[in-house]
């Protein structure tokens, strides 16, 4: 008897300890994620804080890297996920290198008639009207594309921020000319992840 209360002592030992560590981490990730002046901690949280105006989007925003985020602010569940959004990240940048499209090459021109161009190696490759909606979302109309193009963008520390859920990533990619064949990994790899959002960050 005295040996099974001692095993259920240190198991309940144990577990104050799990519990313990537990919530060390999620007030790290709390910490990480409630602070709205930044995108590049534990994980990128999409907020309505950073949603740009109609007058904040205009200019010309160049591609740096591919940017992942989560619509949930759930602590645990973005902990969880961060190493699965540093995979897709990679997978992205792989995927985005074979189709031309690196640091510098490709930018976003928004212009204050409600229109658009994206440029590659200084040559435009596509154009059509934008709208924002009152939700801040931005829908793309391209020229000669029977699909729009619904996006999500975020302003933080002078980069744009645009993200699209996995149904709308090879749509987005077909609309600027992109080869899709190889996008199928990182599509999977999304729609495995509640909330996840993928896109890119510019900057002007």
């Amino acid at each position: 008897m005295k040996k099974i209360i001692a095993v259920i002592v240190c198991t309940m030992m144990s577990f104050g300890a799990a519990n313990a560590q537990l919530s060390g981490l999620l007030d790290k990730v709390t910490s990480a994620t409630s602070g709205n002046s930044t995108l590049s901690a534990l994980t990128g949280i999409i907020s309505s804080k950073l949603i740009p105006t109609s007058t904040q989007i205009l200019g010309t925003w160049t591609y740096q890297e591919p940017a992942v985020m989560f619509t949930s602010d759930n602590a645990l569940k973005n902990a969880a996920s961060s190493l699965a959004m540093k995979s897709v990240e990679t997978k992205l940048q792989s995927y985005l290198t074979k189709v031309g499209i690196t640091k510098g090459n490709m930018s976003v021109t928004f212009n204050e008639d409600k229109t658009f161009t994206v440029n590659r190696k200084g040559k435009k490759v596509t154009s059509g009207t934008y709208t924002i909606d009152s939700n801040g979302d931005v829908t793309l109309k391209f020229k000669g594309r029977k699909n729009p193009s619904k996006v999500t963008p975020q302003l933080d520390n002078g980069s744009l921020v645009v993200v699209m859920d996995a149904t709308k990533l090879k749509i987005f990619m077909q609309n600027i000319g992109a080869n899709v064949s190889q996008l199928s990994t990182v599509v999977s790899l999304m729609k495995s992840m509640d909330g996840m959002k993928i896109g890119v960050r510019l900057q002007k």
